[in-house]
């Protein structure tokens, strides 16, 4: 009879036991060290795993005095002030140029259309030069038919009359034939200067909507600081200080995302290469985009819901932050939007 080992189930059993405390020790050890970890830690994930809003982390920047942070904010208000007279310029003066554009299309039509009446009447006669030669011819006939007599008189002014009416009745063909181009060009200009007054009427609606909204960017960055910090404030932290040199770089990126939606800016660079750009210091930084949203409680909602945007928001290392909003209705979203963080 064949010998059973009874130890063999018992010691698998024992070893399966030893390594599953191991790591139910392990896991508790290692959550006792997660809850302990530094609020620096705990944001010190890498753009990949921010789920949509970018991060960088370095030393505190404490580089900048008072005096030399309200320089640099007083230099960023004036050029994005002077960013919004020239769009406001621009608006009115595009304006002006579709108006203009909008007029002279009203000429070419009214030329055009008198060309074309002018074509009409000339075509009228060319048509029956027989019926105007013929009036005439009786009316000469009338006047001179006492005094002509001779049969072979008759006949000589009957063909001379036929030359006369043939010649007539080709150059007014002729003239026609010009007149109806001439006509036709004019209807190509007036179609041309349409198309123009028509894309020129169209940029001006885009600048005008452009101009408002960047005037309207203030209060826009005002309303998002505002939700932004409502939200650190139930959660026990410290609200953020709406910073117009954050602002200027937000702008500028906020324009960006018309051409590449994303946290790499069209040259190749990294979002925060904008802030090295102003010349503004930072230790830690961030970044949230959207898109589309059409209103500050809008926008705010969607990054509020997005874990790694919301890491951004309730970032205990940041201090400052920078908001704006680029409008362009030719755009796919229309509305791009950027939050930018620093330190």
């Amino acid at each position: 009879m064949k010998k059973h080992n009874v130890n063999s189930p018992v010691i698998l059993a024992l070893i399966s036991l030893v390594l599953f405390a191991g790591l139910e020790y392990s896991y508790l050890e290692w959550d006792k060290e997660d809850s302990l970890r530094s609020a620096h830690e705990q944001y010190s994930e890498s753009l990949e795993n921010n789920f949509g809003g970018a991060y960088t982390e370095g030393e505190p920047s404490n580089t900048l005095t008072e005096e030399e942070q309200a320089e640099l904010d007083s230099a960023a208000q004036a050029r994005m002030d002077a960013c919004r007279d020239e769009m406001a310029t621009r608006a009115v003066t595009a304006r002006a140029e579709a108006d203009a554009l909008a007029e002279g299309t009203e000429d070419a039509d009214e030329a055009a259309l008198a060309d074309s009446d002018d074509d009409d009447i000339e075509d009228e006669d060319a048509e029956n030069p027989e019926i105007k030669d013929s009036e005439e011819d009786a009316d000469e006939d009338k006047s001179t038919e006492d005094e002509t007599a001779v049969a072979t008189d008759d006949d000589a002014a009957d063909e001379e009359a036929e030359r006369i009416a043939a010649e007539e009745a080709a150059r007014a063909q002729e003239e026609a034939e010009k007149a109806a181009a001439e006509a036709a060009k004019a209807q190509e200009e007036a179609e041309r200067a349409a198309a123009e007054a028509a894309k020129a009427q169209e940029e001006a609606e885009k600048a005008a909507a452009q101009a408002e909204m960047q005037a309207s960017v203030s209060e826009y960055a005002t309303e998002v600081a505002n939700i932004v910090n409502q939200y650190r404030a139930d959660a026990g932290l410290p609200p953020l200080t709406l910073s117009p040199s954050l602002c200027e770089a937000a702008e500028i990126r906020a324009t960006e995302l018309l051409t590449s939606f994303s946290h790499t800016r069209p040259d190749g660079q990294t979002c925060f290469s904008a802030f090295d750009s102003l010349g503004i210091p930072y230790g830690y930084a961030g970044e949230n985009i959207a898109a589309g949203q059409t209103s500050a409680t809008e926008v705010m909602n969607s990054w509020i819901n997005s874990p790694g945007h919301k890491k951004n928001i309730m970032n205990p290392n940041f201090s400052k932050i920078g908001i704006a909003c680029c409008y362009d209705a030719s755009a796919p979203y229309s509305y791009y939007w950027v939050q930018m963080f620093t330190d």
